[in-house]
């Protein structure tokens, strides 16, 4: 079990209460709920006389986006450090950049050459 200061834990909340609100975690009961957009703005208004369009804000979103970031910055260290990171190599060599990309034909690129 994940040991939190009361700080950390209301933050942690939040984030959870949050990511649940905007349906980043698929569960049984999103699939009734409605569709909010990953993004800070929903819908523009396009006001008369005005040269540029007006934005209805996402609060769920924006929400969501101030949670997490107060959560990953208290966020313990050993979270941090145990989370894995294919730029430390964690994943292993199988997707190195050091390695070259590989060619492999197509049946198209195959039946122009006459292979097929």
């Amino acid at each position: 079990m994940l040991k939190l200061t009361e700080q950390q834990q209301k933050a942690y909340d939040r984030f959870i209460r949050a990511r649940d609100r905007i349906q980043l975690v698929k569960t049984k009961d999103h699939f009734t709920a409605p569709f909010i957009p990953l993004r800070e703005w929903l819908t523009s208004v396009d006001v008369a006389g005005l040269n540029h369009q007006l934005f209805v804000t996402n609060d769920d979103y924006v929400e969501y986006k101030n949670a997490s970031e107060a959560w990953w910055r208290i966020e313990p260290a050993f979270r941090d450090q145990e989370r894995l990171r294919a730029s430390r190599g964690d994943y292993g060599t199988q997707d190195s950049w050091e390695d070259p990309s590989e060619r492999i034909k197509d049946i198209y690129e195959m039946a122009k050459e006459g292979a097929l």
